[in-house]
């Protein structure tokens, strides 16, 4: 990868690295912006532990894609953030990656409101490069001014901005939008959480409603969020929804039913076979999605782009 991609790196990620740090976590508003005119997506891999980030670093590298690394619920973000440089300065120097988090708004409340909010600041801060917001427990009419509150630390920070919502409340999206016109809190991406694909008649149909809300938002990038099946993603591979997360599948082919502390206790021989359980898993997610090969013509693309508005 080319080195000027590393002045793309958010002001906070800057702050956050080594000083020889060559780790390019991007935001993914600038990613998506040079992915869309491609029909290249964007893959997410949960990454609750060490093993799992290795795993899908070395992945992406090998199908030379895009990746995106997310934060586990309820995990301390500073932490994970200096595990995941760990990882990548060992790994994947260079390599263009987003690093996403999620806040979950749990009522419409002012208490509730806030304490989003600091919650977004608190993943802003520690280096993330990516804000999911999910609204879906909130009531349709309370959704757009919620997404005004917590916003706040992406739109400052530069940070890619999703708006979460449950796929059964697809038809709703298009109202976030019309009431969120002409503000700067506009996301940059809404992601419906899907449940697994009973068999490939089922995939199809999760696909047809990703394409319909596609349609009806004019432009702006849908994602999948939700577990995976082989027949979801070749369903998915190159149609117009703009990625898709892995919904836990690398992480439970180097877990299997441990969870991340009883993963630190194993042998070294056993962690091993573990992570290349995962890193199998996640080279399969990234080509079966279509994702192999999106790095190098996403990067082109960016680095064309910031010529072209250059003055």
């Amino acid at each position: 990868m080319r080195a000027p991609l590393l002045a793309f790196r958010p002001a906070r990620v800057v702050e956050r690295l080594g000083p020889r740090s060559a780790a390019c976590p991007l935001s993914s508003k600038d990613l998506l912006r040079a992915a869309a005119p491609l029909h290249l997506p964007l893959p997410l891999v949960r990454a609750p532990t060490p093993g799992v980030m290795r795993a899908a670093l070395v992945a992406a590298k090998q199908a030379r894609s895009v990746l995106g690394l997310g934060l586990p619920a309820g995990a301390d973000p500073e932490a994970w953030f200096r595990r995941v440089i760990e990882a990548v300065d060992g790994l994947a120097a260079l390599w263009p990656i987003f690093l996403a988090g999620e806040v979950v708004v749990e009522g419409a409340e002012p208490s509730s409101l806030e304490a989003a909010r600091a919650a977004a600041w608190r993943l802003a801060d520690a280096g993330l490069t990516h804000l999911a917001v999910d609204l879906s427990r909130l009531p349709a009419e309370a959704r757009a001014d919620a997404l005004r509150v917590v916003a706040e630390a992406a739109l400052e920070r530069g940070l890619g901005l999703e708006c979460q919502v449950e796929a059964g409340a697809a038809l709703g999206v298009p109202g976030i939008f019309s009431d969120l016109a002409d503000e700067d809190a506009q996301p940059d991406l809404v992601s419906l959480q899907c449940r697994a694909a009973a068999g490939p008649a089922a995939a199809q149909a999760q696909v047809k409603g990703l394409l319909d809300l596609c349609g009806r938002l004019s432009g702006t990038p849908v994602f999948r969020r939700g577990p995976v099946t082989p027949a979801l993603l070749a369903s998915l591979r190159g149609s117009p929804v703009a990625g898709c997360e892995d919904g836990g599948l690398v992480a439970a082919a180097a877990l299997q039913g441990l969870d991340a502390e009883a993963e630190a206790s194993l042998g070294e021989g056993e962690r091993s076979r573990r992570e290349t359980r995962a890193y199998l898993a996640a080279l399969e997610f990234l080509e079966q999605l279509g994702a192999a090969g999106s790095a190098h013509p996403i990067v082109e693309a960016l680095l064309r782009q910031a010529g072209e508005r250059r003055p």
